[in-house]
């Protein structure tokens, strides 16, 4: 009970923290910065307003969970299009993640640990606006932290929930999984319960896993497609390369891999608590034969492979090519440095017990907390927090697409049938008000191939973006005898689109 009654305000502190930010980001138009943002909640709203809803409309890549935690909410107009039907989510998995964070480090290392470990949590400028936007990141990390309390406390059947909502959220997930297993056996009292603990954790949590694969094999005819087809990041990076685009950073270079992730681990969270991380990986003694610790280190060796590959991009500000892509993913590191540096200030402070005076250990922890809050308070400095600052910097051209897609889409009727590929500018449907049951898209399987043969037996208008499958495969002998074209758009780094609307009969 004492346990509980410490714990029960991390939460509160999430909560109070993460829902401002909200506030902040709703009432200052900064929800929707992200494309994925905007890619999520379509997603989300088209699963069950489109042509055709159901399951087929969850996509190929990315995972379905954080999509289905927003689907009862984007069925109000309103809330789908200011993006809040999907930040809402993201804030709850935030204040279950800081729960969970702070038992794990409470009921190894004491209250001071916890109390640390969960602060500089909840108190991280670059988490908190992810947790105020519609993305994914504090969904997945709710699931990682429940995986790793459920394994810490020895319960195969709680830690198989969370390590399928782990895999059904990010396929970081799936490697964790490899952490989890031995975490999980090893702490069995005998060979017999390892076996049982191991069996019912992978029964439950493998399911993920499996339920993707036959997702894709049953909706595409190919259980990797997620992974090697069109619309996969690796395919993605491949068209790239063969019309004479850059390789990635670390791409097939570990040492580069490794320079660009940590640099963003030390971008998300700041220089004097990574470098009390740091101090606390070292001190090994003290958190040797605790799993807990070790399994909060997955997302490292994750994203070096994922970099490695080729399948993941992180461009630094500060290195070659100087730009800002995926630098929110530093934030996966947050909970191990949120513990290790707390390990490190509990070190400090149980030797200045001993050497200095004893009431000098709180002026320690007080001092260190406020060197690592200064480096919080630098985030906040212009441009913001990095996950922030990456947000604005690759919005205003895309936005500026999207505002004037939706205005060349204005004049449609109710009920004018648009054909238009989904996934780039959904955005524009939002700004307009478009039911997503009146646009044919990818998702719409047969109907979309039959409109992109005949556009003008399906639709009124017809959305033609560079590159997109719909200037790839659409019948133009149809759209010039049948259409004109009404708008064509351009923004700066955005692919050209011209807008066509079916003639009068």
């Amino acid at each position: 009970m004492s346990l509980q009654r410490k714990i029960e305000w991390a939460p509160l502190l999430a909560l109070a923290a993460g829902g401002g930010t909200l506030i902040w980001a709703w009432a200052a138009d900064k929800m929707l910065l992200y494309g994925d943002a905007t890619a999520h909640l379509a997603i989300a709203r088209r699963m069950v307003d489109s042509a055709t809803p159901g399951l087929g409309q969850w996509g190929t890549v990315w995972l379905p969970l954080p999509h289905l935690l927003m689907t009862p909410l984007v069925l109000f107009l309103p809330l789908w299009r200011n993006g809040v039907a999907g930040a809402a989510p993201a804030l709850g998995a935030f204040v279950v993640a800081a729960w969970m964070l702070h038992r794990i480090v409470a009921r190894n290392w004491g209250a001071t640990a916890g109390a640390w470990a969960a602060v500089f949590f909840c108190w991280n400028p670059s988490l908190l606006y992810l947790a105020a936007v519609p993305m994914t990141e504090t969904v997945y990390l709710a699931a990682f932290l429940g995986l790793v309390d459920a394994c810490d406390r020895g319960r195969p059947w709680q830690a198989g929930v969370w390590g399928m909502a782990a895999t059904l959220c990010r396929y970081d997930g799936w490697f964790a999984l490899a952490f989890a297993l031995p975490v999980l056996a090893g702490s069995a009292p005998d060979v017999r319960g390892a076996w049982s603990r191991a069996w019912r954790f992978c029964a439950l949590a493998g399911a993920g896993p499996a339920l993707w694969l036959l997702y894709n094999w049953w909706y595409l005819n190919d259980a990797l497609s997620f992974a090697t087809g069109p619309y996969s990041a690796r395919q993605i990076y491949l068209n790239a390369l063969r019309h004479g685009g850059l390789r990635y950073p670390g791409d097939h270079a570990l040492r580069i891999a490794a320079l660009y992730f940590l640099k963003t681990v030390v971008l998300t969270c700041g220089v004097p608590l990574a470098i009390l991380a740091l101090w606390g990986v070292l001190l090994w003694r003290r958190w040797r034969g605790r799993g807990a610790a070790w399994m909060l280190l997955a997302p490292l060796p994750w994203y070096l492979w994922a970099m490695w590959s080729g399948n993941v991009p992180i461009f630094v500000p500060q290195y070659w090519p100087h730009g800002y892509y995926n630098l929110r993913y530093g934030v996966q590191m947050l909970p191990a440095v949120a513990l290790f540096s707390a390990l490190a200030v509990s070190a400090m402070a149980a030797a200045a017990q001993r050497v200095l005076v004893p009431h000098l250990r709180l002026g320690l922890v007080l001092g260190l907390a406020g060197l690592c809050a200064g480096g919080y308070a630098e985030m906040l400095r212009a441009p913001g927090p990095v996950t922030y600052a990456e947000a604005e910097h690759n919005a205003p051209d895309r936005l500026a697409m999207e505002h004037q897609l939706a205005k060349a889409l204005k004049p449609r009727q109710k009920g004018e049938r648009v054909l238009m590929y989904y996934g780039t500018y959904p955005g524009a449907l939002a700004d307009d008000g478009i039911a997503v049951r009146e646009v044919v898209q990818e998702s719409n399987f047969l109907l979309w191939q039959d409109a992109l043969f005949a556009p003008h037996r399906h639709v009124q208008w017809v959305v033609v973006e560079e590159g997109s499958p719909v200037a790839k495969l659409v019948n133009r002998r149809d759209l010039r005898q049948y259409f004109h074209q009404v708008a064509a758009l351009s923004a700066p780094y955005q692919h050209a689109i011209e807008v066509y609307r079916r003639n009068e009969p």
